[in-house]
């Protein structure tokens, strides 16, 4: 899904560059200075431990650095199922909610590095994927995101092993260059989880993560970024030429992908891109047949006017006659300008078709109920930087609806050709601060 930060790291510090922020900012901390630890008579020996354990912390051994960075992320959202209004506080979900991660290099010799990094979620009250009209903030436990280690070659790229974000984790989506990704991007971190109500006010037992299964990720509803989670895995990383850089990695269940990732500027242009491939075996979709999964995004963004457009393309191929490809495509145009001294404002649009994913809901059924569905959702938003503070904060609107429909035997049962359901808006404001 949103999947990584190694990498979510390190893409997001090359996305930062371009002006972005997962947009996301990847602050490093600055190290903190070291107390006064001056004394009374002669700096006594307690004195002189408090201060090799200060310097410790920030530096780690004289061999191996410690760096400890992060984001912690609040907001406040009104939802609307059609029937139901309601309100609540949360973090975001999975590895867009707050987080710390702590970090390090050791030089071997030179041109030669190892390191390591161990990222943890600390989001609390959720409102994301799990999130419905029953319970819609989920407490999430504090957790392991990432935790590897890796060796580095200045010429030869790294070797990365441990629990990490494979190399189709993000590729797409970070190639949003727009300084927006943390507060909207194409995954479904709000919304999936909600029952949907037909009209009059009933919930049906589906919801509409029913309807955007992805297949690689053994129908988890997201929507897009299918290889989005962090898992035990092997991932090479190339060193960067002319601009392109590549990523390839295998993982647990026979999971395999590889990225393709451009950065560059043409004239008054910043341009920004990405392809992904993943092929999940039948143990890694969890449903007995393979999937191959192709990923697709570009951000192109006038530097004089802060005009752009971010798009993305997936398109799923799954080895099952009873379910259909799936195709997701996305837009978000843009315009990023510094109106004020305290750092640039984004105005963004989205919208985004979400395609024939509908095969967990006939598994939810038990039966083939549904031979087509398209999820569409759109919407508007703004995001303020604050560069003194490392802090953005954000107001969005997200607007979902859902054509799905039936074969001709439900049909004929349920009395018409597609499933009447209402439409769902959310309305959020909130903060995202990078340390």
């Amino acid at each position: 899904m949103f999947g990584g930060l190694k990498k979510t790291s390190s893409r997001i510090t090359i996305a930062t560059a371009l002006g972005m922020t997962l947009g996301v900012y990847a602050m490093s901390a600055s190290p903190a200075q070291a107390a006064d630890f001056g004394g009374d008579c002669c700096a006594d020996l307690e004195e002189r431990v408090a201060e090799l354990e200060a310097t410790t912390v920030r530096k780690g051994n004289k061999k191996v650095s410690v760096t400890v960075s992060g984001w912690v992320v609040k907001s406040f959202n009104v939802w609307d199922d059609g029937f139901e209004t309601n309100s609540v506080v949360g973090d975001k979900d999975y590895d867009l909610g707050s987080r710390f991660a702590i970090t390090g290099e050791a030089q071997i010799s030179p041109g030669w590095s190892a390191g390591y990094n161990m990222t943890v979620l600390a989001p609390a009250d959720v409102f994301g994927f799990a999130s419905n009209q029953i319970n819609d903030d989920q407490f999430n436990d504090i957790s392991t995101l990432y935790s590897y280690m890796y060796i580095k070659s200045d010429k030869w790229g790294t070797l990365n092993w441990g629990t990490l974000s494979p190399a189709s984790d993000n590729a797409a989506v970070l190639a949003d260059a727009s300084g927006t990704v943390i507060e909207s991007n194409a995954v479904f971190f709000e919304g999936p989880g909600f029952f949907l109500r037909t009209p009059g006010g009933g919930t049906s037992a589906l919801t509409w993560g029913n309807f955007l299964g992805c297949y690689s990720l053994g129908g988890a509803g997201i929507g897009v970024d299918c290889n989005g989670a962090a898992y035990e895995a092997v991932r090479y990383d190339s060193p960067t030429i002319a601009g392109f850089r590549l990523e390839a990695s295998w993982g647990e269940d026979d999971k395999a992908d590889v990225a393709v990732f451009y950065n560059g500027d043409w004239g008054n242009f910043k341009t920004t891109a990405a392809y992904a491939y993943t092929h999940s075996s039948g143990n890694a979709t969890g449903f007995g047949f393979d999937a191959d999964l192709h990923q697709a995004g570009a951000t192109v963004m006038h530097t004089p006017s802060g005009l752009g457009l971010y798009g993305m393309y997936q398109y799923e191929e799954l080895d099952l006659v009873a379910a259909p490809d799936t195709n997701v495509w996305y837009l978000k145009p843009f315009l990023k300008k510094t109106f004020m001294p305290m750092g640039a404002t984004t105005f963004y649009g989205e919208y985004g078709n979400y395609d024939d994913q509908f095969f967990t809901a006939n598994l939810a059924l038990g039966a083939q109920v549904f031979e087509g569905s398209e999820v569409e959702r759109y919407g508007l938003g703004v995001v303020q930087e604050i560069d003194a503070a490392a802090m953005h904060v954000f107001a969005r609107w997200q607007h979902q609806s859902l054509d799905a429909d039936f074969t001709p035997a439900a049909a004929a049962a349920a009395g018409g050709p597609a499933l009447a359901v209402e439409d769902w808006d959310l309305f959020q404001v909130g903060g995202v601060i990078f340390f």
